[in-house]
């Protein structure tokens, strides 16, 4: 005849929730880490900076102005004149040196691709202009 076994006397199983919570911890840490990173890759823009900055601009009558338009065609026009990239590429500078607040006006049709847009702020930005003030046109 077969012996039967008893578990009256093995305790009773049990969670343990050592493990689970360490794991739970590094996966928090981890993310909280990774946060930065996530969040302040980008443009931040400021209405009421970019206000601001818009009226300090008109005020200052001496300082040169960067006024740049893209165009849906491709075209590109600096302070009302078309120019290509390679003008593009020696203009800037000369006229950040006559420039007291080093900012360029960007504007751009509705039908720019954003990807352009993004590009042309990165070529500002490399040729030393500090703030780059995006400014919406009125549709006509």
């Amino acid at each position: 005849m077969r012996r039967r076994r008893t578990y009256g006397d093995l305790p009773k199983p049990q969670i343990h929730l050592g493990p689970m919570v360490d794991v739970s911890l590094a996966l928090l840490i981890m993310f909280i880490l990774a946060i930065p990173f996530l969040v302040e890759s980008g443009l931040f823009v400021s209405k009421a900076a970019v206000t601001q900055k818009m009226k300090t601009t008109h005020t200052a009558s001496k300082d040169v102005k960067i006024q740049i338009l893209l165009r849906e065609n491709g075209e590109i026009l600096l302070n009302g004149d078309p120019v290509s990239w390679s003008a593009l590429d020696t203009l800037i500078p000369q006229l950040l040196l006559r420039s007291t607040t080093r900012r360029a006006l960007l504007s751009a049709d509705s039908a720019v691709r954003y990807d352009d847009v993004v590009h042309m702020i990165d070529f500002l930005k490399g040729k030393g202009v500090q703030d780059v003030l995006i400014v919406k046109r009125k549709s006509s």
